[in-house]
C-alpha cells in the first residue's frame, strides 16, 4: 500500500474503534498523535498534510480517493472468488456474472444507500458490492473494464 492509503485505511480503523466504543490501538493512534502535535506545531501546513491524506502532487489522487479503489479492487477480486470462474475476455461467464451482480444492486439498493458513510450490509455480496460502487463513483463496472481488471 501507498503511505496515503496506509494513512486513509488507519483513519478507517479509527472511526471503526470509536463508533463500536473501542480503545483505539496503539499502532493507529501513536501515529495519530503525533499527525496532531506536528500540526499544532506548525510543521504541517494542514492536518490533512499532517495525516498523510493530501495528494501526492497535482493530478494524483488524494488519500480518500486512492483508498476507494484500492478498497474497491479487494472487493471485486473477493466477489470474484465466490461469483465467477470464467474472467477470460468480456464475454465469459465469470465476467457476466458479476457485471450482473453488479448492475442489479446498482439499480436496487445503491441508490438508498449511496450516501451511507460505512456499508449497510454486515458481509457478503451485497456488502463487496456496495464497496465496489462507492470506489467506482456509483456505477457498475463495464463488462469490458471488469475483463482488462482480471486480465492484469
Amino acid at each position: 500500500m501507498s503511505g496515503a492509503i496506509d494513512s486513509a485505511a488507519r483513519l478507517r480503523r479509527i472511526s471503526a474503534a470509536l463508533r463500536e466504543g473501542r480503545l483505539i490501538d496503539p499502532i493507529d493512534a501513536v501515529p495519530l498523535g503525533e499527525a496532531i502535535d506536528a500540526f499544532f506545531a506548525g510543521h504541517e501546513p494542514t492536518l490533512d498534510a499532517a495525516l498523510g491524506l493530501k495528494a501526492a502532487g497535482p493530478g494524483k489522487a488524494d488519500a480518500r480517493r486512492a483508498w476507494l479503489i484500492s478498497e474497491r479492487d479487494e472487493a471485486l477480486r473477493e466477489l470474484a472468488g465466490h461469483v465467477a470462474y470464467d474472467l477470460d475476455g468480456a464475454d465469459s461467464e465469470g465476467v457476466w456474472d458479476l457485471f450482473e451482480h453488479l448492475e442489479a444492486y446498482a439499480a436496487g439498493e445503491w441508490p438508498e444507500h449511496r450516501t451511507a458513510a460505512v456499508c449497510p450490509h454486515p458481509e457478503g455480496g451485497r456488502a463487496l458490492a456496495w464497496t465496489i460502487l462507492r470506489g467506482n463513483s456509483g456505477k457498475a463496472p463495464t463488462r469490458r473494464w471488469l475483463a482488462d481488471f482480471f486480465s492484469t
